[in-house]
Formats: structure tokens, sequence, C-alpha cells
């Protein structure tokens, strides 16, 4: 009776032993580590990943001029997955495919995991989406670890950054970038807030007559849109001063944030390009403050785009953007 009482304790206390382990929760710390490179193990149906990695969109279709009075239309669907990260598994999450033009591949896609696509209580402390990038145009594996951590450490806000290696059902796929989803947890942490309206910009600036082309992520759509129409009709006034734009924009987060881009040699920036930015209409100050998205592509002197190249300005200085 002895050994039988002995057994099953022993049975109980692996049981609680592997609960333990399984149960764990993450912190969002603990997937943005700099000294380490996180474990992202994918499980999908085989005629669903070859669905997504496939999908992709047309360059002409995706700059056509409809992208003026709406945002560009993503191409991607959502297929159901399961997803372990550091051991910790996630049985039920929304899996696609991302990217815009660049970073493009059937074989190495860039992904989006949406913790709560199916269990809306799915997510690491309020982040719920995932990114992770191919590195393929980052080739050398540092510009967006580098660059993130940059902007971060100057005070300009925006996403942490870490490696991941990525496994799809057994297949190792290397080591992709891990980049911190613009979204309230890095609101509340920049901000101490994360309930003003959000925007994200692709190939889009403040001009007359495309301010739905701005993609709206959070917050009163109303109040964000008229912020922009605002700043679109100051930005039109031959006669508008730099306080003028201060009154809508926070200029000091602003210098700070384009002498980031100028410092990286971010060209397919907000500065450079009119590209991978975020906007946040802080409810604390009510201006407009910038977020750098898409850095896999930094680190150079001239855009990669040559009719861009103004051999007037210092080839480090960006100055495409209607602010800038």
């Amino acid at each position: 009776m002895t050994k039988w009482a002995a057994c099953l304790a022993t049975l109980l206390c692996l049981g609680v032993a592997i609960h333990s382990s399984s149960a764990k929760e993450l912190t969002v710390n603990d997937i943005f580590p700099t000294d380490r490179i996180i474990d992202v193990q994918i499980t999908v149906p085989q005629r669903d990943w070859d669905t997504i990695r496939y999908q992709s969109r047309d360059f002409m279709t995706a700059l056509g001029a409809s992208r003026q009075f709406k945002p560009m239309e993503r191409p991607y669907t959502y297929v159901e997955a399961s997803v372990s990260i550091d051991g910790v598994v996630f049985p039920k999450v929304g899996l696609r495919k991302k990217g815009f033009i660049g970073s493009l591949s059937h074989t190495r896609p860039s992904l989006k995991i949406k913790l709560n696509h199916i269990d809306k209580e799915g997510g690491i402390e309020g982040l719920t989406n995932l990114t992770l990038n191919n590195n393929k145009q980052d080739t050398g594996l540092v510009s967006q670890f580098l660059g993130y951590a940059l902007f971060n450490t100057i005070g300009s806000p925006a996403s942490r950054c870490a490696y991941a290696k990525v496994t799809v059902n057994g297949e190792n796929l290397g080591i992709y970038a891990h980049v911190e989803t613009v979204r309230k947890p890095l609101l509340e942490r920049a901000f101490g807030n994360s309930e003003g309206p959000l925007y994200e910009g692709t190939v889009v600036d403040f001009y007359k007559g495309w301010e739905n082309s701005f993609e709206h992520k959070r917050g009163d759509d109303t109040r964000g849109r008229a912020h922009i129409n605002a700043l679109i009709d100051l930005l039109a006034d031959p006669k508008a001063t730099e306080a003028d734009i201060g009154e809508l924009v926070n200029l000091e987060s602003f210098y700070r944030f384009w002498a980031a881009e100028s410092l990286v040699g971010f060209w397919d920036g907000y500065s450079g390009n009119k590209n991978n930015f975020f906007v946040y209409l802080n409810p604390e100050d009510n201006k407009f403050h910038f977020i750098p998205w898409g850095m896999d592509s930094i680190f150079t002197k001239m855009s990669k785009l040559e009719f861009m190249n103004d051999a007037r300005a210092p080839i480090s200085v960006k100055t495409q953007g209607l602010i800038a």
C-alpha cells in the first residue's frame, strides 16, 4: 500500500510539473530579449500553409489611384494554426503572410500571428499581434535590431525587436526579426496611455484629398480623422509657420524622429519616402507623434529609388515628407 501511495504521489508531482510548464505565462519582456534567440514553432495544415505563402500583391494595383481614397487592401488571409513560443503553446491562433513588395517570398514569408483571432482572450500582457519579418531586405540581420534600439534609446517611441528561430511544420525557416507590433502595449510604454487614435501610413502623406488613405488602427477615428484634415489644410497654406504646425504635431518629438531616420539612413521611412510610419494622436497634448516602422532597409546613404535622391540636399538628410 505504501508503494502504491508513493507511486501515486510521484505521478501527481510529475503531473503538476508538466501542467506548470505548459501553463507558464509569458510576459512581453520574455519575448523581446536582447541576449538570446526565441524559439517559435508553428503548426498549420499544409494546404493552408501553401495557400497563404503563395498569396501576393501586384505592385501597380497596390500603388493605384484608388489608394487616395482608402488604405491599400491587404491580399492576405488568416488561417488557423497553433504556435509554441519558447515552449509555451497557443493552440488556436490566426496566421497570415505579411509584406508590401520588397520582402515578399513564398519560401520564407514574413508572418503575422494573431493570438486572439480565435481565442478572444488570447494575448501576452495585452499584446495580441506578433510580427515576424523574414529579413529579405535586412541581409545583415542587424538593421531592425539596431534601428529600433536607436530610436528607443534617444527617446523616440519605437517597437522593440528580438531574434526568433522560426519553424513551420518541422521545417526550419531560419532567423527572423521579431518586431513589436504597434499596438496598446507600445503606446502605454511610450506615452503612458493608449486611448488616442492611431494610424498607419504606407506611401502616403498629408495631401489634400488623401485623408482617407491613412489606415485607422485604434482609437476614435472621427477625432483622429479631423486632426488629419486640420494638418492637411495647414500644410496646404503657404502662410503656415513652424509654430502653426507645432499646434498639431509635437515638433520636439518629430525632430527627434526625423533626426533618427536620417542618422540610420532610412530612405524608405516618412522623411525619405512618405512610407513606413505610424502617427498617434496623444491625448496628453492633442498632437501627432510619429512612430517608425518597416526598418529592414536602413543604413544606406541614398534611396534605392534613384528618382527620389535630391542632389541639392546632404545625402544623409531625407526630405520627401511634407513636414520634413
